[in-house]
Formats: C-alpha cells, sequence, structure tokens
C-alpha cells in the first residue's frame, strides 16, 4: 500500500490544497502534470488515482483517459520544463556545496545533463573516449509497444560554455564511478534523483534560485532542446539520439523548438518584406 497507493494519492492531495476546484476533472489534471508526460509514471499514477477515484465510489471523468497517453492532452499547454543553461550552474553549484551528495553523485547528474539520458539509462552506461569523440553508450533496454530498443551511443553535447570533455566527466566517471544508491534504489533511479532534486532546490542558492517544477527529467528536455534550437538537427535526427520515435519526439519537444524558429523568421520576413 506504502509504494503502490501513497505517493499518488500525496501528490493528489498536495494538488488538492493548493485551489479550490469546481469540477473533478480539473483538478486530476492538475495532479497529473506532476508527473512527466509520455512517461510510465504518468500513466501508472493515472491508473492508481482511478482506482482510488473508483473505491470512494466517486464516477471518474472519462476525458481524463487522454492524460494517460501519448497524444496532446497529455503535453503540457506550455510545453516542457527544461533546466536553462544557468540553473544547471546553479544544480551542479549545490551538488558540490552538499554534504550528502559525493563526487559520484555530481557524475551521474552531469551524464544526465550531456547525454540527455533517462535516470534507468545510467545503469549499464559506458563512457568512452576514441579519435576526440566522446560519447555514451546506453545498454538500458526500454520497453514499448514496439519491443525492446537497442543500444544506442550518445555523443557529449555540453550547455554552452562547457568544455568538450564536460569538466572531465570520462575521468571522473573511471575514478568515482555511478553512485550505488541511485543504481540500486529500490524503486528507480529516476525516484532517488528526485529525491536529491528535492533537497537541492530547497537549499541555499549559491547564485539563483531553482524553479521547484523542474525534474530530473528537466536535463533530458534541456539536452533535447540544445540539439533542436542549438544545433538545428531534425525531429528524426534527435529523436535516434534521444531513443524514441520521432512522433514521440515532436509531440514532446516540437512546441518549444518550433517557436523560436518561427520567431527568428517572422523576424527576417517583415525585415526584409
Amino acid at each position: 500500500m506504502n509504494r503502490t497507493y501513497l505517493p499518488y494519492l500525496a501528490g493528489l492531495t498536495k494538488t488538492a490544497a493548493t485551489y479550490y476546484w469546481n469540477e473533478d476533472e480539473k483538478l486530476l489534471e492538475a495532479t497529473l502534470r506532476n508527473w512527466e508526460p509520455n512517461s510510465r509514471s504518468r500513466q501508472m499514477a493515472h491508473d492508481r488515482i482511478r482506482r482510488l477515484w473508483k473505491l470512494a465510489g466517486w464516477e471518474w471523468p472519462e476525458k481524463i483517459a487522454a492524460m494517460r497517453g501519448n497524444g496532446k492532452a497529455a503535453v503540457s499547454p506550455h510545453g516542457v520544463r527544461a533546466f536553462t543553461d544557468k540553473e544547471l550552474e546553479e544544480l551542479r553549484a549545490r551538488i558540490e556545496r552538499s554534504y550528502g551528495l559525493t563526487p559520484a553523485d555530481l557524475v551521474a547528474w552531469d551524464c544526465m545533463i550531456c547525454f540527455g539520458l533517462r535516470p534507468a539509462e545510467l545503469n549499464g552506461l559506458v563512457l568512452s573516449n576514441k579519435n576526440n569523440y566522446f560519447s555514451a553508450t546506453v545498454i538500458h533496454q526500454k520497453k514499448s509497444s514496439k519491443g525492446l530498443s537497442g543500444a544506442r551511443i550518445i555523443p557529449a553535447i555540453p550547455p554552452t560554455g562547457w568544455a568538450a570533455d564536460c569538466d572531465g566527466l570520462l575521468e571522473r566517471w573511471e575514478k568515482h564511478g555511478l553512485p550505488p544508491g541511485v543504481l540500486n534504489h529500490p524503486r528507480s533511479a529516476g525516484e532517488a534523483l528526485s529525491q536529491q532534486l528535492d533537497r537541492l532546490q530547497k537549499s541555499k542558492p549559491v547564485q539563483i534560485s531553482i524553479d521547484p517544477e523542474l525534474t530530473s527529467y528537466g536535463c533530458r528536455h534541456a539536452f533535447a532542446l540544445r540539439l533542436g534550437i542549438d544545433l538545428g538537427l531534425s525531429v528524426r535526427e534527435s529523436a535516434e539520439l534521444m531513443g524514441h520515435s520521432p512522433q514521440v519526439h515532436l509531440s514532446t519537444y516540437g512546441r518549444r523548438i518550433d517557436q523560436p524558429k518561427l520567431q527568428a523568421k517572422i523576424k527576417l520576413l517583415l525585415k526584409n518584406r
């Protein structure tokens, strides 16, 4: 019970306390947005809260079913919330300052930042630098309706201003490894990182504040936007590096990627007309 339903009941209760909700549908929609769209955790949250709703004898709003899947309704209307480069600098500074975290924890976060990993993909990760090509090989397999994903190689693409070797990440990975507490967490690596991030967000700022709504997936989202906006990769190319389909990539990141391109195009057209 503690692991199966209480985390979702806590999320529902926390959201309910923020506002007076006239409609169950709006409360449930706001609650489910606490979990990442297109994720297994969002699907589980939907199913567990729906079960609690049924046990209470309340009518379940069928429109909420769209929030479970990968459709447009599941995606935040404001687009994904990704770490900015400044927030990533602040995050790293807080990790280095934290008494409870180790150099191995910083390695884990830097791998998330520079390779756009899912937390589960830290398990079995292999870093290498051959012919000045710093890359990570992801071995962890993700199960989907199309079967198991295969291994993929991701080049290091650090935030603007970082060194190409991501602050000596390969050497630090070889020296410190990845934190066992994250890799062997009883629930998931994502849960371990979320717990760390929650403490770091509440800690005293080094320079700036960190948005409390950011999750560990914010590093992956920032990587995806770096591919599409900074490097200008196509949806198909970006999806290949991210390890999902072009359709999922477009539905998740299309709004954030297209908006700056659209604004730049309009400015150019106005200037030349």
